[in-house]
């Protein structure tokens, strides 16, 4: 019979644990020489040996600790943040471009107005006649009779004369008011790198990246406030909060809850409570992007130390409850009817998924710019008024503003009223010159949506091509 010790041939890896008395001299001395007996020094040789044995066990493998320390977490969130200002400083000069078109008017001025075309200009008159030069009976001049005659062979004035050739002059010439110094001159009213470019060469890089603290502000308490108030909520109405599942290594989407509809209902909520109570400060983001440079008080601080109230103004209530809730909407219920409805899956089908994903946020892009058209014109309307105006003189902005009308208001003169454009070319005559019709048409509402859709597919792209492209869940 093989010794307790010997290893097992039937089982070599197993290794019997040393429970019993240990023949060891110098616990055998020690029991002695402490003056316990043979039944406590038994026990305290079996104690000890057993604390041995729990102690060769490496728990490690079995006891997870993800939980990181104090200095990881602060590091975590600096990378976090530095990440989000570098995004937000590259998208920044686009975004001004989208807010300047946005906001402009292009209304007409003495006969001068903004078209796709690039402006308005009348037709000169190709046919003339031999005696056009010459006075008409109609001319304000008249023919002094009783007077010397004049040197020359022609007896009309050369006042008479300028006066024919401006007839003919093109109105955008003479007519076309000076703007401002401070104001951008646009030919096109779709033109994003024309508005980066001319915003570069008046006011430099400042004018290029204004506004970039304050978006970066705003995207950190955006996404802080929504979080507690989604917490808040979901307890209200006692149902598990969906960013804490997350957080717990969970799927963020809606529809992983014991109540898919109602936490639909809990992340929308939260996002117009967000809107609303961030209202002053994306007001003066609006207010940074749209002003020069060289006007005083161009701190985030102090704009917002001068606000007359910290409460969303009435005017702006429900363009903000609309913008606010087109996001959560779409994002939160898109992977409901994918997953319900279509059985489309990010785990199965993550192609298929991440293409409808795509698609979804394509519709969100599109129905939420009309939205922040008519916000970015009412923002700045509100701006203009005497609570909010500290500045002496004109309120400057970098382009003429458009009227704000209400949200339907907005839309309407937008598309029918403001501006002119050209019609369609199915609608043209074959031998016929190009008509335009009053408004900026359907048109008007959506600038900007190059940019978005740019951002939207490079993306899809990264995640499509990257390691964790096919994860469709994280688009």
């Amino acid at each position: 019979m093989a010794s307790p010790e010997a290893s097992n041939p039937l089982r070599p890896y197993y290794k019997p644990p040393s429970i019993g008395i240990q023949q060891d001299t110098n616990i055998s001395r020690s029991g002695i020489s402490a003056g316990l007996g043979p039944k406590n020094g038994s026990a305290a040789s079996y104690a000890s040996s057993a604390r041995d044995m729990f102690s060769e066990i490496d728990y490690s493998d079995y006891l997870y600790n993800d939980s990181p320390s104090s200095l990881d977490s602060i590091q975590e969130t600096l990378n976090d943040w530095f990440y989000k200002y570098t995004s937000t400083l590259m998208g920044q000069p686009f975004d001004l471009a989208k807010t300047i078109l946005q906001v402009r008017s292009q209304a007409r001025e003495d006969g001068k107005g903004s078209t796709q075309g690039g402006g308005r200009r009348e037709q000169i008159p190709q046919h003339r006649g031999a005696y056009d030069d010459y006075p008409s009976d109609d001319s304000e001049d008249e023919i002094t009779y009783f007077t010397p005659p004049a040197p020359t062979s022609h007896s009309f004035s050369s006042r008479s004369i300028r006066r024919n050739s401006d007839k003919y002059s093109s109105p955008e010439i003479s007519k076309s008011p000076e703007l401002p110094g401070h104001q951008l001159v646009l030919k096109r009213p779709d033109a994003l790198m024309e508005v980066i470019s001319q915003e570069w060469a008046k006011e430099g890089a400042w004018g290029v990246w204004k506004g970039t603290n304050s978006t970066f502000v705003y995207i950190l308490l955006a996404k802080t406030v929504e979080n507690w108030s989604r917490s808040l909520i979901a307890a209200l109405v006692n149902i598990p909060d969906p960013g804490v599942i997350s957080s717990l290594g969970g799927a963020a989407d809606t529809i992983d809850t014991s109540y898919p509809w109602v936490s639909l209902g809990v992340a929308v909520s939260a996002a117009v409570v967000t809107g609303l109570l961030l209202s002053p400060l994306d007001l003066v983001r609006t207010k940074l992007m749209l002003t020069p440079v060289s006007n005083p008080r161009r701190s985030l601080t102090q704009n917002i130390r001068i606000l007359p109230s910290y409460l969303c103004p009435i005017s702006l209530i429900l363009p903000t409850i609309l913008h606010s809730l087109i996001t959560p909407t779409i994002s939160h219920s898109t992977p409901l009817i994918l997953r319900s409805n279509l059985n489309i899956d990010p785990v199965l089908t993550p192609s298929t998924y991440s293409v409808a994903r795509l698609f979804s946020r394509t519709i969100e892009l599109f129905i939420k710019l009309p939205l922040e058209t008519v916000l970015r014109r009412g923002q700045m309307a509100v701006l203009a008024t005497a609570p909010y105006r500290h500045e002496v003189g004109d309120f400057q902005t970098m382009v003429k503003i458009g009227p704000y009308k209400g949200v339907v208001g907005t839309m309407w003169s937008i598309a029918r009223e403001e501006g002119a454009s050209q019609e369609p070319v199915s609608k043209i005559p074959k031998r016929g010159n190009p008509v335009e019709r009053r408004g900026q048409g359907i048109e008007g509402l959506w600038r900007g949506w190059r940019v978005g859709m740019w951002g939207l597919v490079g993306v899809w792209s990264a995640n499509a091509l990257g390691p964790s492209g096919n994860g469709g869940g994280e688009f």
